[in-house]
């Protein structure tokens, strides 16, 4: 029996057939469990997100590491161990209610501007991060740092730091939307599942 060798990237129909079938289900899911479905994309945006922040290095950029400016802020006098941990539990518990808010009250608001196609959804948490990253260089760096002397728009950081920022939230954003990624109602209905 000769074996029918498939050229290079291309999957068999079956496979494709199956990964198209899974991902329906997971966007059913979603659709069904939203609660459910927002968490688990919030948690995975916000561990994605802080991973790559430091290691913004490798990129030539400044590491951005999120749960130790959060433990600074909280524990300033705190040991490096106590600021870490109170760091990431905040920082963690910050971009969890952050993608849960965005599930709960702002992609339903988008509908007038995207339908829940995969691309839409994408762009809407894109959209999101974007705004998240305006929020921080804007205010949230600056207001909270004044050592830092940040200046308007975090701009005396230099572009690299502002980059970082936008950086870090559109990977959050992308993540988020990859994975809280729902059925339009048409869809859901067409599916059957």
């Amino acid at each position: 029996m000769a074996s029918v060798v498939q050229p290079l990237g291309q999957a068999r129909p079956s496979v494709r057939a199956s990964e198209a079938e899974g991902l329906r289900w997971y966007r059913a899911f979603v659709t069904r469990h939203r609660f459910l479905g927002a968490l688990i994309a919030a948690t995975v945006a916000t561990h994605i997100a802080t991973v790559t922040g430091v290691w913004y290095h490798g990129l030539g950029l400044t590491d951005l590491n999120w749960p130790a400016f959060n433990g600074a802020l909280l524990l300033p006098t705190g040991s490096a161990t106590a600021q870490f941990w109170a760091g990431t539990a905040y920082h963690y518990a910050t971009g969890i209610g952050l993608g849960l808010l965005y599930a709960i009250a702002i992609h339903p608001l988008m509908r007038w501007a995207f339908k829940s196609t995969s691309l839409a959804n994408l762009s809407k948490a894109l959209v999101y991060g974007i705004v998240l990253a305006t929020i921080s260089a804007l205010w949230w760096v600056p207001a909270l740092f004044p050592s830092l002397n940040a200046g308007f728009f975090s701009s005396n950081l230099g572009w690299k730091i502002v980059f970082g920022i936008y950086l870090w939230h559109l990977i959050y954003g992308f993540n988020l939307g990859l994975l809280y990624n729902p059925l339009s109602a048409e869809e859901l209905a067409e599916s059957g599942t």
